[in-house]
Order: C-alpha cells, then structure tokens, then sequence
C-alpha cells in the first residue's frame, strides 16, 4: 500500500529527508523498541565488521561516503564512526525507526526506496552497509541490482545476514525472514553481477546452540511483541554479561569459525 501524499517530514525527526511515497512496512515496532549499541549482538556485529573492514583493506582513515541500507535507528553507523573517519548516509523504510534515528554525526536521514535508483545517487558511494536487510526481501536480485546502483565501481558492499536454515523457526517469522543463510547460498546472490565476494565468515559461533533452543522455546508462540522480546532480549543482566563473555572469547581465539548464527560477507562491485 503507498500514499501518494506529499513528502512531508513526519514527527519525530526533521533531519528525516522524504524522498519515497511512503510506504506501509511489516515490521515489528517491539524490534526498535529493545535494540540498543550495548546489546551484546549488536556489540558482536561491530566486532566481526570492524574485522572484516581490516581485512579487505578498505580505508578507515580517509573520508568515504557510505550509504547504511536499513540504518533503523543508526546504531552500526554510530559504532563503525568510533573506528573510522568515513562519512555516513541513512536509508530506511520505517518510519518509526527513522523518527529515533542519530547517525552520531552530519549525514542525510533519507526514507527511500532504493527500487527508485535515482539518477543523483548513481554510483555516489564507495561503501554500501546492508546489515540484517536481505533476508527480509522476498525478491532479492531486483533489490541487489538496486542496491550496486548505488555504489561507486570497485566500491565496497558489507553484507550481514542470519545463519543456516536449520534454525529456522518462530522468530524469523516473526521478524519478517523469509530464509536464513550459509556462506555459499549468500555468495550465490551475488552471482548474477558484475561483483565479487572478496571475503566471508560466519560469527557468533557460540551462539548456535542457545538459537537452536530459542527455536524450541518459541515454537507455537503466536504473540509477535513476545516473541520477538523474548527471542532477543537477554532474560537478565546476568545473561547479558555472559553472553558479552562468549562474544570477547570466541572474537579472541576464533577467527574463522566453521559456523556462526550470522553470515557476513564482503562484496567488490567491479570495475566498468
């Protein structure tokens, strides 16, 4: 369903930039509600990113023009700014989430469909973030193809998606997946383009087993805001702690897991 209004800032936030009709978007209210840069997850994400930044040799001491793709409320663009000096666009297509939005520094808060690919952001980006974003898109080549428009020839596209079909279950559902993924099948997406992977590997190996058992756990749950608080929220600050534990041991010791709850990927859009 789209509104065809006019592209009027909504409350909230007035840095948000309406560049798309606005759109009705399944998706859970609860997510934003329980997402914070302190949660251990999104701590982790930051770590595996920042080591995979290093890895690839993309410059973090020079000022590239980024494009986060589903920023949500901001939170990778404030965390990968504490290690770099790149300079960092929001898109998004929720307009919850943009209404909380910070991108921790000067930078467009943009709802925009990527879809439009409009002429002014042909190839304007030198790294594109699309953290936790494909799984939720049902038709992905269409959204991919869209998603290189945006990026500069030899520029830089960080993807992050959940791990392996096996733990499939209520919470994915809930959260709008329509698959989980393995290090091959989230190579196999990119195939169709001029692009290739130029680096993979999953993380949050320790983790595995405790979403087999969210899997058991929330398995007949009907409630979304439950499930989703329940198959994300760590159920005490005891909990939390641990599991900060798991996260600093395993990112010490494992640098190349043989399987992790997340799959992320480095992706070269080549040169013309």
């Amino acid at each position: 369903m789209t509104d065809t209004t006019p592209h009027l800032p909504l409350d909230g936030n007035s840095r948000v930039e309406y560049l798309t009709p606005i759109q009705s978007i399944a998706f859970p209210d609860e997510w934003y509600e329980i997402n914070a840069e302190e949660h251990f997850w999104f701590e982790w994400r930051a770590r595996a990113a920042n080591a995979m930044i290093r890895r690839t040799g993309v410059p973090v001491d020079q000022p590239l023009r980024v494009l986060d793709i589903g920023c949500g409320t901001g939170i990778t663009c404030r965390q990968l700014r504490r290690t770099t000096k790149w300079i960092f666009d929001g898109a998004d297509l929720n307009v919850d989430a943009l209404s909380r939005c910070d991108l921790g520094a000067p930078g467009r808060i943009l709802y925009y469909d990527l879809l439009e690919k409009r002429p002014e952001f042909h190839e304007q980006y030198d790294v594109a973030i699309l953290f936790d974003v494909v799984e939720h898109i049902e038709d992905t080549r269409p959204f991919l193809e869209a998603v290189l428009y945006h990026l500069k020839p030899g520029g830089i596209l960080l993807v992050n998606v959940p791990a392996l079909m096996g733990l499939f279950g209520v919470y994915d559902t809930v959260a709008g997946h329509f698959r989980r993924y393995t290090l091959q099948t989230l190579a196999e997406e990119f195939a169709p383009f001029k692009a290739a992977v130029i680096d993979q590997r999953y993380w949050g190996f320790s983790m595995v087993p405790l979403l087999w058992v969210r899997k058991l756990v929330l398995r007949g749950q009907t409630d979304e805001a439950s499930a989703i608080r329940t198959g994300f929220r760590p159920p005490s600050p005891l909990a939390h702690t641990i599991l900060k534990g798991a996260m600093s041991l395993e990112t010490a010791v494992l640098k190349r897991p043989p399987l992790g709850s997340s799959v992320m990927t480095a992706v070269s859009k080549n040169p013309r």
